[in-house]
């Protein structure tokens, strides 16, 4: 779900103007389009939930969530489509102008309200996947919890799936946005200094979002207890410091944890009901000793700049095959108007060449620091022949 939010960030903000075809086509093609899609989804989900009971239901569930992903990647697939091939976002533009952040929302609002429409339409069988678990926890002695009602649970994946990246991404957007409104209101025009105070206005928000990220999916402090001392301890002895660890409540729904924030007075540790209620104890202290190797080998700082870095070395690579291009152009004595539309083209495909790939390597990055949290947690835990622990 992240990849797509962010291939839906990166459209939207892309530099650049795609000239509109004429409105009334261009809506109807991403706005009846995405709407067809979420009606073909409804069909297919009320197919497949009608053979739930039977004995090919695991078959349909696994198709289901087949079809759900191949619907959201569709659904954000046509609103690229229609905003580097259509001009949707300078259609949108047309109708309510370019007030700082509500042109760049009011763009990809289809593909939101398909992807959500599409966790409401695909929910049961989210549920009976939860139910068929229900008499394994009963046996195991597991804590079992009242499963989140159909409201309940599309409210949690749009928090904890959803809101958690564009709540910080765009807050950094409407502050940038509005430097450079009022670096252009004052008449100042400097290739650097727009930049410059941009990133000077936009570290106040880095700092806020790991704050953001725990009030947007409702946590609330550990209660103290056995659990929480423990987890205080291995905190105290990995040197890592943490603001607060935290009770991420999903009612049962979700096994996961998280640590956000890059400093010990922000930074907190994330745990869902679920994680707790299902693994024990050493379980739970190894995904601890996994998150705690996060912060203290420093991956989201790392993380950010291999991001850049890819980013920009792409960049460098695609530019002089631009440039090339453009020569090629002029040489063959092709029209300005021609040249033009060309380039814009071929501006687009850098721009998914370099998004593709910042992407990928995105991918590779983060399994290395995976594996390699996975190594710090099993030194942490490890004791010698006379169990005492092994120096990390």
């Amino acid at each position: 779900m992240q990849v797509l939010l962010l291939i839906l960030a990166a459209v939207v903000l892309l530099p650049g103007r795609i000239e509109p075809a004429a409105p009334g086509p261009v809506v109807a093609i991403v706005v009846v389009g995405t709407g067809t899609l979420v009606v073909a989804a409804a069909i297919a989900s009320w197919l497949l939930q009608r053979g739930l009971r039977g004995p090919r239901a695991l078959r349909r569930i696994v198709l289901a969530g087949r079809l759900q992903r191949l619907f959201q990647w569709s659904a954000v697939g046509l609103l690229v489509f229609g905003v580097v091939g259509l001009g949707w976002r300078e259609t949108v533009r047309s109708s309510i102008g370019d007030p700082p952040l509500l042109d760049e929302v009011m763009t990809i609002v289809p593909a939101l309200a398909a992807i959500v429409l599409g966790w409401w339409i695909f929910q049961p069988f989210e549920r009976r996947v939860r139910e068929s678990s229900l008499l394994r926890e009963l046996d195991e002695g597991v804590p079992v919890q009242a499963p989140p009602t159909r409201t309940a649970w599309v409210a949690l994946q749009v928090r904890t799936q959803m809101l958690v990246l564009l709540v910080p991404l765009a807050l950094l957007v409407a502050v940038g946005e509005l430097v450079r409104g009022g670096l252009a209101e004052a008449s100042i025009d400097s290739a650097w200094l727009s930049p410059l105070v941009s990133v000077g206005a936009a570290l106040p928000v880095l700092a806020l979002a790991p704050w953001i990220v725990v009030r947007v999916i409702g946590t609330r402090s550990l209660p103290n207890g056995e659990v929480r001392t423990t987890l205080e301890e291995m905190c105290r002895r990995a040197r890592v410091g943490v603001r607060d660890l935290l009770l991420w409540p999903t009612g049962g729904s979700l096994v996961n944890a998280a640590v956000t924030g890059f400093v010990g007075r922000w930074r907190w540790v994330m745990m869902t009901d679920g994680l707790l209620g299902a693994l024990r104890r050493d379980e739970v202290m190894a995904v601890m000793a996994h998150e705690l190797a996060h912060a203290r080998r420093h991956h989201m700082p790392w993380m950010a700049a291999a991001v850049l870095a890819i980013a920009a070395g792409l960049a460098v690579v695609v530019e002089p095959v631009l440039f090339e291009i453009q020569s090629w152009l002029i040489d063959r004595g092709a029209t300005a108007a021609s040249i033009r539309s060309q380039l814009e083209w071929s501006e687009i495909v850098a721009m998914g060449v370099v998004l593709g790939g910042t992407l990928v390597g995105f991918g590779w990055v983060s399994r290395r620091f995976e594996r390699q949290a996975d190594a710090f947690a099993a030194v942490a835990l490890s004791t010698d022949e006379d169990g005492e622990a092994v120096p990390e």
